[in-house]
């Protein structure tokens, strides 16, 4: 009885994480939702492509991403934005971005990260059963 039990909350859990979205179905965050980095620098750079999960855990929540501290943009859940970035090493994170609800789980999240030169990486923002933020490469 006690393994059944297990069983049902893990998948409850389960069933509460957020689902991928692939970058083709992902909706453009509005103009207003993104705050920097929007500009093409002149010379060489990268583009970071951060896609938010779909689901219904957080779902009432904007998510804050930001790079290398500054916050940069607002996604809703199925959205996508690009950031355009000198090539190199960065900081990308993420973390509700409101009031009530969506202070549950991690205030933010942080993650080594890359932009290479002349080419477009992507990140994933998931949010597990438990409320916790995540930011993954990703090849959707």
């Amino acid at each position: 009885m006690r393994m059944l039990s297990i069983v049902v909350t893990a998948l409850l859990l389960a069933g509460c994480s957020t689902d991928p979205v692939p970058s083709a179905l992902a909706v453009e965050a509005p103009v207003a939702q993104r705050i920097k980095f929007q500009s093409k620098p002149e010379g060489e750079f990268a583009t970071l492509q951060v896609i938010r999960d779909t689901g219904h855990t957080g779902s009432m929540c904007s998510m804050a991403i930001f790079i290398d501290g500054q916050k940069a943009a607002l996604l809703d859940p199925g959205q996508k934005v690009f950031f355009y970035l000198p090539p190199g090493a960065l900081i990308i994170g993420a973390g509700y971005s409101g009031a009530g609800l969506c202070g549950m789980g991690d205030p933010r999240i942080e993650r080594d990260a890359s932009a290479l030169r002349n080419s477009t990486k992507t990140y994933r923002v998931s949010t597990g059963g438990d409320g916790r933020i995540d930011v993954s490469p990703t090849l959707q």
